[in-house]
C-alpha cells in the first residue's frame, strides 16, 4: 500500500509539474564533467633536444632490480640482461604528477613482472608535473619520442604483437599518442592497450585523433570509475567497462562517500585485484552508457558476459557494466550478475519495508 501511494504521488507531481524528484534532465542540464574544454591543449608542441635528457626508461627485472636508460641510449635496452623479447613486453605510461619511483607504477610493474613480462616504465615526470593544461599538450611530443625508441627496439628484436601498453588517467592518452606514432612510423599495430580510467579534463570534447581511441592498437580495453569527474564517459576502446556504473564507487569506509578523487583512484587496487584474481571480475553487456550508469543491464536478453583483466576475451566488443563490492579485493564473481548484489541497490532499498516505527 505504501509503495502504491509513493508511486501515485510521483505520477501526480509529474503531471502537476510540482517539486517532483524525477525532474527532467533536459530542464536541469546534463553533467558537463570537469574541465570539458581546454583551449590550446591541442596546439603543436615541441620538446627541445636539450630537454630530452628528462625522458628516460626504467627496466624492471627479476627481484625487482631496476636499470635506467636515457632517451639517448635507450636502444641499449635490447641488450639488458633483464630483457627477453621472446616474452611479452609491458610499457607503462605514467599519469599526471606520477613517477616510476612512486607506488602506482611500481605496483603495476611488480604484478606484470611476476607473470613473466618484460617491464619498461617510461619516465617523463618532468613533463607531467607542469600545469595540467600544459601537460596534456606535452604528452603528444612525449608520445612521439617514446615511439621512436620503440621503433629502435623493434629493429632489435621487440615484437609489436607481444607489446602491451598500460596507462592510468593522463597516461592513457599518452599511451594512445605512443601507439599512434608507432603506427605512423612502422605501419604496424601494438598488440594491446589497457586504459585505466582515462582522464576527462581537457579530453572530453576532443575527437579520436586527439585522445585515446580503439584504433590505437589491435585490442583496446578501457575501464571507467569516475566518468563525470576526473574520468570521461565516452567509450574509447573495443570494450569499455563501467564499474558500478562508472560514476562513483562504493566507499570502503561505512557511509563516508567515495567521491571524485576516491573513485578516480579506485581503479588502481581494482586492476591489481583483477590481475591477482583472473576470471573473478565479470561484466555484462549493456545497450548504451545510460543503461550502464543506471545499473540496468541485468534484464538484457541474451545476457552477454565477459571477464575483465589480462585474460579478457578479445573477441568481445561494446559497453559492459561491472558490479563490485565495496572492499578489496572487490570482485563479486557470478554474484555480480544478480541485481540483488548491486551495491547502490542495497542502500536505496533500505526504506523498502512497510515499517513505520524505526529503531536505531
Amino acid at each position: 500500500m505504501i509503495k502504491f501511494v509513493c508511486y501515485a504521488s510521483i505520477i501526480l507531481s509529474m503531471v502537476q509539474n510540482n517539486n517532483c524528484v524525477m525532474d527532467s534532465r533536459a530542464e536541469f542540464g546534463y553533467p558537463a564533467g570537469l574541465m570539458s574544454i581546454c583551449p590550446g591543449s591541442t596546439k603543436p608542441a615541441l620538446i627541445p633536444k636539450s630537454q630530452l635528457k628528462y625522458l628516460s626508461f626504467v627496466v624492471q627485472g627479476n627481484g625487482r632490480t631496476r636499470q635506467k636508460y636515457s632517451y639517448w641510449n635507450a636502444k641499449n635496452i635490447a641488450k639488458d640482461p633483464r630483457i627477453n623479447f621472446k616474452r611479452k613486453t609491458l610499457l607503462v605510461a605514467i599519469g599526471y604528477l606520477d613517477s616510476p619511483n612512486l607506488p602506482i607504477s611500481a605496483m603495476f610493474a611488480n604484478e606484470y613482472e611476476e607473470r613473466g613480462y618484460n617491464v619498461i616504465l617510461v619516465d617523463y615526470q618532468r613533463f607531467a608535473t607542469v600545469h595540467y593544461h600544459l601537460a596534456t599538450r606535452l604528452m603528444r611530443p612525449v608520445g612521439m619520442h617514446v615511439a621512436e625508441i620503440l621503433v629502435q627496439l623493434t629493429q632489435n628484436g621487440l615484437d609489436p604483437s607481444k607489446l602491451e601498453l598500460l596507462g592510468f588517467s593522463l597516461g592513457c592518452h599518452t599511451a594512445s599518442f605512443i601507439a599512434r606514432q608507432f603506427q605512423t612510423m612502422t605501419g604496424r599495430n601494438i598488440s594491446t592497450l589497457t586504459a585505466l580510467e582515462p582522464s576527462g579534463p581537457c579530453f572530453r570534447n576532443l575527437g579520436p585523433d586527439d585522445r585515446l581511441d580503439a584504433s590505437n592498437a589491435d585490442f583496446v580495453q578501457v575501464i571507467h570509475t569516475n566518468i563525470d569527474g576526473y574520468g570521461m564517459a565516452t567509450p574509447m576502446g573495443h570494450i569499455d567497462f563501467y564499474v558500478n556504473g562508472g560514476e562513483y564507487q562504493p566507499s570502503d569506509i561505512g557511509f563516508y562517500p567515495c567521491t571524485t578523487t576516491c573513485s578516480h583512484f579506485r581503479i588502481l587496487p581494482l586492476w591489481v585485484s583483477a590481475i591477482k584474481n583472473p576470471k573473478k571480475f565479470i561484466g555484462m553487456k549493456c545497450k548504451d552508457i545510460q543503461q550502464a550508469r543506471d545499473s540496468d543491464c541485468y534484464s538484457n536478453v541474451p545476457l552477454e558476459t565477459t571477464v575483465m583483466g589480462l585474460g579478457i576475451d578479445r573477441s568481445k566488443r561494446g559497453i559492459f557494466y561491472l558490479a563490485t563490492s565495496k572492499e578489496y579485493p572487490y570482485y563479486l564473481g557470478s554474484k555480480g550478475l544478480k541485481p540483488e548484489y548491486v551495491y547502490w541497490k542495497t542502500l536505496t532499498d533500505i526504506n523498502d519495508g512497510d515499517e513505520t516505527e524505526i529503531y536505531t
